[in-house]
């Protein structure tokens, strides 16, 4: 079965830092620092939700206004997690 959206790679690490998130992927040995909303939209890369989910899901929690499009933003931090190696492939 195949995910509907992207998918986190298993073992990486999220903890707060301040007011930034870290990401441990001990596979790589690589810290990468991201900020909040990135770190919520980690947090749905969990195979359940595609971009738009994602995106419908960010809108909501910081009360974007109706109209604000956000779906660029969300593909651009998964394409970057993706570029990172945090994602599995066939979840991009």
């Amino acid at each position: 079965m195949s995910a509907k959206g992207p998918l986190r790679k298993e073992g990486v690490l999220s903890r707060k830092l301040g007011e930034e998130w870290i990401l441990y992927d001990p596979e790589q040995g690589v810290v990468h620092i991201i900020n909040a909303t990135a770190e919520y939209v980690w947090g749905l890369c969990d195979g359940d939700h595609d971009l738009d989910d994602i995106a419908k899901c960010l809108q909501d929690a910081y009360l974007v206004p109706a109209g604000t499009a956000v779906r660029g933003d969300v593909d651009t931090i998964v394409q970057d997690f993706s570029a990172r190696g945090l994602l599995h492939a066939e979840g991009v």
